[in-house]
C-alpha cells in the first residue's frame, strides 16, 4: 500500500488536509479518471450507483499542492484497498512496482460519468466548429477560464445543462507522470470511495 493510502485510511499524522470541491453527478455508473484534455473513455471495470457524490482534494500541507483526489461515496473510512482497473487488466499480471494508471500530459486529472466524458469531447467539437478560426483548443477556449476562477487548482465543467452532468478537474500533484486509481472499502466490503495517487507522498 502505497503512503499516501495509509494516510487517508489512517490521517492521524496530519500531513494531509481535506477540502471538498464539488459534487459530481454520476447517471451510467461507469467512472472514468482521466486527464480531461485527452479523454480517454474507457470506465473502470467496477461500477457504483447513480446519484450525485462529493469530490474531495487532499492537500499535502506543507507543499500546498494536492496529493489525491477522492470521489467519495460514504463516510465510511476505507480500510482495504483494490487498484481500480478497465476490463481486460489484471493487477496479478502486473510487475512489483507497475501500475494501472492512466496518463497525464496536460497538469490534470478529473473524475466523470463516462457519458460526461464523452460529451465533453462532443463539447470539443462543437467549439470548432461554432468558433472556427477563432478555436483554439479545448483548454484554451473553456477549461481555462473554469479553472482560473479556482486559482487554477480545480474546476467543474457541466456538459449536460439538462441533467447536471459535470467533469470535476484538479490539479496533478507535480503535474504530468502516469497515476493509478483504487477503491476504498470499508470493514463490511462495501466501496467506500475512488481515490487516484498523485504520487506526491513516495
Amino acid at each position: 500500500m502505497s503512503n499516501l493510502l495509509l494516510e487517508l485510511a489512517k490521517p492521524e499524522s496530519g500531513i494531509l488536509r481535506p477540502e471538498t470541491l464539488e459534487q459530481i453527478t454520476i447517471v451510467s455508473g461507469k467512472m472514468v479518471a482521466c486527464d480531461p484534455l485527452i479523454s480517454h473513455n474507457h470506465p473502470f471495470e467496477r461500477t457504483i450507483q447513480s446519484g450525485k457524490y462529493p469530490v474531495v482534494a487532499w492537500w499535502h500541507k506543507e507543499e500546498e499542492r494536492i496529493a489525491a483526489a477522492e470521489l467519495k461515496l460514504s463516510d465510511t473510512r476505507p480500510i482495504r484497498w483494490e487498484m481500480a482497473v478497465r476490463p481486460g487488466q489484471n493487477v496479478n499480471e502486473l510487475k512489483d512496482g507497475s501500475i494501472f494508471g492512466y496518463p497525464v500530459d496536460t497538469g490534470l486529472g478529473c473524475f466523470g460519468d463516462v457519458e460526461a466524458i464523452d460529451k465533453l469531447d462532443e463539447m470539443e467539437a462543437r467549439l470548432q466548429r461554432d468558433l472556427g478560426d477563432d478555436f483554439i483548443s479545448l483548454y484554451d477556449n473553456l477549461i481555462e477560464d473554469v479553472l482560473s476562477e479556482r486559482d487554477d487548482n480545480w474546476g467543474s465543467v457541466i456538459v449536460c445543462e439538462d441533467t447536471g452532468l459535470n467533469v470535476v478537474m484538479f490539479s496533478s500533484g507535480y503535474g504530468d507522470g502516469f497515476y493509478a486509481s483504487y477503491w476504498g472499502f470499508d470493514a463490511d466490503d462495501n466501496v467506500v470511495c475512488l481515490v487516484t495517487d498523485f504520487n506526491v507522498l513516495s
